[in-house]
C-alpha cells in the first residue's frame, strides 16, 4: 500500500511537470485553480483621503508668471535704500532671530539670554551666533528661506556666567492609588551677551559659492 501511495504521488508530480511545461500558464491555472492562491499580489495605488481646508497640490503644468518690469524696478529700488541704509550706518537698533540650543531667541543688542543645559562654551569666551533666521529693523526685515547667509548677517557675542538653576520640585500623585513622588533638581543655565548685530554686505549680491561650506 505504501508503495502505491509513493507511486501516485510520483506520477501527479510528472503529470503536473508536463503540463505545466506544454499548456500555457493562463490554461495551466484554469485546470488547477488552487495555484492563484500562491500568485504575488502587488498593491494598488491607494488615493488618500484629503481633509477639505488643505489646499489641493499645484499642477505640475502650471504656468510661470512672465517677469514684470514694475515690480523689479520696484525691488530694485528697495534693496539700493536698504543699502544706502547700512553703508551710512543710519539703519537703527538692528533685532534678530536666532536659534540656539533647539529654541528660537529674539534678539537685540545689549540683550541677555539664558540658555538651558551644560552648553561647552566657558564664561569669557567670544562666540559667533550663525543660525539667524531673520534680521530687522524700523525700516525692512530681512527673512532667510530658512537661514540667512552667515556672510550676510553677523552676531557676536559673548559668555558671561555659567550657574544652575533654582531648585525645581517635581510632584507626581495618582488618584486612588497610593502613589506620590516628590523630587527636586537643578538644570545647568548659560548666561549669553549680544555684543553687537552687524549686516557685512549688500543684500542683493549673492556669493558665487553660497552655502556649501557649512551645513547647519
Amino acid at each position: 500500500m505504501a508503495t502505491l501511495t509513493s507511486f501516485t504521488r510520483l506520477f501527479n508530480f510528472a503529470a503536473n511537470t508536463c503540463i505545466r511545461r506544454i499548456l500555457p500558464a493562463t490554461a495551466y491555472k484554469q485546470y488547477y485553480p488552487a495555484l492563484k492562491l500562491w500568485e504575488v499580489q502587488v498593491a494598488g495605488h491607494r488615493t488618500r483621503y484629503r481633509l477639505p481646508w488643505f489646499n489641493e497640490p499645484p499642477s505640475i503644468q502650471e504656468e510661470v508668471p512672465e517677469p514684470n518690469e514694475e515690480k523689479e524696478k520696484a525691488a530694485a529700488d528697495v534693496f539700493n535704500e536698504i543699502n544706502r541704509q547700512v553703508a551710512t550706518n543710519s539703519t537703527g537698533r538692528l533685532f534678530a532671530v536666532i536659534r540656539l540650543c533647539g529654541i528660537q531667541y529674539k534678539i537685540t543688542e545689549s540683550d541677555i539670554i539664558v540658555v538651558e543645559g551644560n552648553w561647552p562654551p566657558q564664561p569669557g569666551d567670544q562666540i559667533r551666533l550663525e543660525k539667524v533666521l531673520l534680521v530687522g529693523s524700523t525700516d525692512f526685515t530681512l527673512i532667510g528661506r530658512p537661514l540667512l547667509n552667515r556672510e550676510l548677517v553677523s552676531i557676536d557675542a559673548t559668555v558671561i556666567q555659567k550657574t544652575l538653576s533654582h531648585t525645581i520640585t517635581r510632584f507626581r500623585m495618582k488618584k486612588r492609588k497610593q502613589f506620590r513622588r516628590m523630587n527636586f533638581y537643578k538644570v545647568y543655565r548659560t548666561m549669553v551677551r549680544i555684543n553687537s548685530i552687524t549686516i557685512n554686505a549688500d543684500i542683493d549680491k549673492k556669493k558665487e559659492v553660497e552655502g556649501l561650506d557649512r551645513i547647519y
